[in-house]
């Protein structure tokens, strides 16, 4: 595991938000869930992978105090 800054890493914790934020939006609008199911929705898959990446960054944040 590579070492990041804390400020590098609040970095890309805001830069995963607004992402997430922008998937939420367009989830919010998709007319695949109404066939599929939100599940099936590609924001949704996007959105998952999203969240893990920010919780990934959350636990580095907190090993560095």
């Amino acid at each position: 595991m590579q070492i990041y800054s804390k400020e590098s890493l609040k970095a890309e914790k805001t830069r995963v938000n607004q992402l997430l934020d922008e998937e939420n939006r367009n989830c919010s609008k998709c007319k695949d869930k109404k066939e599929q199911g939100c599940e099936g929705c590609f924001h949704d898959k996007r959105k998952n992978a999203l969240q893990k990446r920010k919780d990934e960054i959350q636990e580095a944040i907190s090993a560095q105090k």
